[in-house]
Order: C-alpha cells, then sequence, then structure tokens
C-alpha cells in the first residue's frame, strides 16, 4: 500500500511537472531580433545576384565606351548625331536595368530570407524574430536576444543546400 501511494505521488508530481512546463513555455515568448540590413548584405544570395548584376553592367558600360570612342572618331555631323542618340538611349537602357534588376533581386532575396526565417523561428522556437536596423523597429534590445549571426549562418547554409 505503501509503494502504490509513493508510486502515485511520484506520477502525480511528475504530470504537475510536465503541466507546469508545457504551461510556462507556452506562457513566455521568445523574441529575438537581427539587423536586417546586416542580413540582407551578408546573404550568399544577396552577394551572387549584385556579382551577376554588376557583370552585367560592365558589359553594358563597354559598350557605352565603344560607342564613345564611336563618336570622338566620327567627323560627320549627321553620322556623329545619330551615336550620340544612341549613345543616349543605351544609357537609359542600363538605368532602367539597374533599377529593375534591383527591385527583382531584392524582392527574391527578402522572400527567401524570409522563408528560411520561418524556418529558423521554427528550429529555435522562436515566436518573434523582429527587425532591427536604421530604422529603429526595435529601440532598445539585450544583446543577448540579437540573433543576427546566427540566422546569417542559418539561411546562407539553407541557400547553399545545407
Amino acid at each position: 500500500m505503501v509503494k502504490r501511494n509513493l508510486v502515485i505521488c511520484l506520477l502525480l508530481v511528475l504530470s504537475l511537472s510536465v503541466i507546469f512546463f508545457v504551461f510556462y513555455k507556452k506562457t513566455v515568448s521568445s523574441i529575438v531580433y537581427v539587423n536586417s540590413n546586416e542580413l540582407f548584405t551578408e546573404f550568399k544570395m544577396t552577394k551572387e545576384l549584385k556579382l551577376a548584376g554588376e557583370k552585367e553592367i560592365r558589359l553594358k558600360n563597354s559598350q557605352i565606351d565603344s560607342l564613345r570612342n564611336l563618336v570622338s572618331l566620327t567627323s560627320d555631323e549627321s553620322s556623329k548625331s545619330v551615336l550620340i542618340e544612341q549613345l543616349i538611349n543605351k544609357k537609359q537602357e542600363i538605368a532602367e536595368f539597374e533599377n529593375q534588376y534591383t527591385q527583382l533581386y531584392s524582392q527574391k532575396i527578402w522572400s527567401r530570407i524570409a522563408v528560411y526565417s520561418s524556418d529558423y523561428a521554427k528550429l529555435k522556437g522562436y515566436d518573434f524574430i523582429l527587425n532591427s536596423n536604421n530604422n529603429q523597429t526595435v529601440l532598445a534590445g539585450n544583446k543577448d536576444k540579437d540573433v543576427t549571426k546566427e540566422l546569417l549562418n542559418f539561411i546562407n547554409e539553407k541557400y547553399e543546400g545545407f
């Protein structure tokens, strides 16, 4: 009878401990923050797309340099004006390309960061990952809650397929 009461008491204590732990875990929210500027610029996908865009722009700028050389070598005024018009159009084309490329790659990168961040939050049990950057969404924060480096490592590994 004493053993039975002891077992019942131990089961009761164990059950209460589990219930307390679960309740405590649910009520204590886990909130961390990241520096989104650093996260964006140090993300490997950002670096890769930036290099690809810069390569494309260098190619287009070499076309502008060729047109400039043709303009300087051309003595015929009508031919020169046609070349100058082509030069102006090419410059506008490059500016438009840069703008569209930047918008497109920014959207793709933030979309990927959002997915990876969600995975990271689930893995770590975080309720929220707040943004802290120059706009100062987080006005003050305990440095222990800054998970920028950890999230950056996580998203870079996910991006690389690890």
